[in-house]
């Protein structure tokens, strides 16, 4: 598995709108750093690349400053979707994300309140990626859909079949949490309760946090205790999004 993410405690940025590789170096090469990249064929990086421009994309984007790169899935749990089809495109995006050097893969959670999927079910969608994210060597970051305790309670039942010796992977800290402060906000989830979660996850293993906006990670640490010092040891990422990429 990878190393521990090591960053200093500034955001990093957000790429989720239309756009060329050679413009995400630029913006790269302009803010050095963490940088999360949303899938797509009108992206930066896409399941449409072939395993040699793959390797070229991520050489490029790490050049630039991309550290830690992370990818985000174009698809989540909750899509209308069989369950086999939603694992099949995360599974395909797992592979890519190995192909240019990701540090991780964001997975969006839904399906316990959306679609209609069992927690059982959804559990074990999740699981099987997990073994795929190990054999990828890329760490699997589950988004909250709504508050965070869905996602830290479905890490506790992947790390019990872990201890079991049920669940196929190199060691627990494959899958982590992607904490979306924009959904747990609009859970009604005050940041503060989100915080005590997201503080232990950050125990188990590096956690991403994301739905920012420009400016917002400067003011959750000084709000949050131990916010910054988290980030600072490389046990918290945080991405922005810049003006004009919403």
């Amino acid at each position: 598995m990878q190393e521990t993410y090591v960053t200093a405690p500034v955001a990093g940025t957000v790429l989720d709108t239309p756009q060329d590789l050679a413009g995400a170096v630029e913006h790269v090469r302009e803010h050095p750093g963490p940088v999360e990249i949303t899938l797509g064929a009108d992206r930066p990086v896409g399941l449409h690349m072939g395993s040699m421009v793959q390797r070229q994309s991520g050489e490029q984007l790490h050049k630039a400053g991309a550290d830690p790169l992370i990818l985000r899935a174009p698809v989540s749990v909750d899509e209308d979707m069989p369950d086999e089809g939603v694992i099949a495109e995360s599974d395909s995006a797992l592979v890519l994300a190995h192909g240019v050097g990701a540090r991780a893969l964001v997975l969006a959670l839904g399906g316990v309140t959306h679609r209609g999927r069992q927690r059982q079910r959804l559990y074990s969608m999740v699981a099987a990626l997990a073994e795929a994210a190990s054999a990828q060597d890329v760490r699997l970051l589950v988004q909250n859909h709504t508050t965070v305790d869905e996602v830290v309670m479905l890490l506790v039942l992947l790390d019990r079949e872990f201890d079991q010796g049920t669940l196929d992977v190199t060691e627990p800290e494959v899958t982590s949490l992607a904490w979306d402060v924009s959904r747990s906000r609009g859970a009604g989830q005050s940041d503060s309760q989100a915080w005590e979660f997201v503080q232990r996850a950050a125990k188990r293993a590096p956690v991403l946090v994301r739905g920012l906006k420009s400016g917002e990670t400067h003011h959750l640490a000084q709000a949050l205790p131990g916010f910054e010092e988290a980030m600072a040891n490389g046990r918290l990422v945080a991405v922005e999004h810049c003006s004009g990429t919403h």
